[in-house]
């Protein structure tokens, strides 16, 4: 077994860990490192307070071209750790791997957020303290509003703490959110 000691933006050309390995990262590992979506963005105290907690980790390989703050899928059952871009609509969290931190090549291997803060791709239209489940279907990797009438919680993939427009922390098409997908 390795012990992690290279960023958890690193991406390898090879499979570096077990696939489906978990690795949490402490709260103060977090409040220091941001998000790989805009390393760039400043950000002011109730910002980081959004984003503060402790985050799992899972690594796994990509099949298809996975940006940053995309919400990840399982390619197909047969390969639990396989993922691309989702592009389902309110699909259960139970195929799902979680939220990219970082960009991933197809056919490379890398870290994704499954549990905590995390900056995710977002429909217009997502306010503050709403659920979020999937919205591939309109832009793959996106999350909006939660609308299952019929109470289907195991859709909700996490909160959004910030609502989505041109202020949001990262900019427009993102926002800050508390996941928890059981990868």
């Amino acid at each position: 077994m390795s012990v992690k000691t290279d960023p958890l933006s690193t991406v390898y050309s090879f499979q570096a860990y077990e696939l489906g390995t978990k690795y949490i990262q402490k709260t103060d590992e977090v409040a220091a490192g941001g998000s790989g979506v805009n390393p760039a963005t400043t950000l002011t105290d109730a910002q980081k307070l959004m984003l503060a907690g402790e985050r799992t980790w899972v690594f796994i390989k990509s099949t298809g071209t996975i940006n940053a703050g995309d919400l990840v899928k399982r390619t197909a059952d047969t390969d639990a750790y396989a993922g691309q871009q989702d592009d389902s609509n309110e699909g259960s969290k139970y195929d799902l791997l979680g939220v990219a931190d970082h960009a991933i090549a197809s056919g490379s291997f890398g870290w994704i957020i499954c549990k905590g803060p995390a900056v995710v791709q977002a429909e217009a239209g997502v306010a503050a303290g709403d659920r979020l489940s999937s919205d591939g279907n309109t832009t793959p990797g996106e999350v909006d509003t939660w609308t299952d009438g019929a109470g289907n919680s195991e859709n909700i993939v996490g909160i959004a703490h910030e609502a989505e427009d041109a202020g949001s922390t990262f900019g427009a098409g993102f926002v800050i959110a508390r996941i928890d997908i059981p990868s």
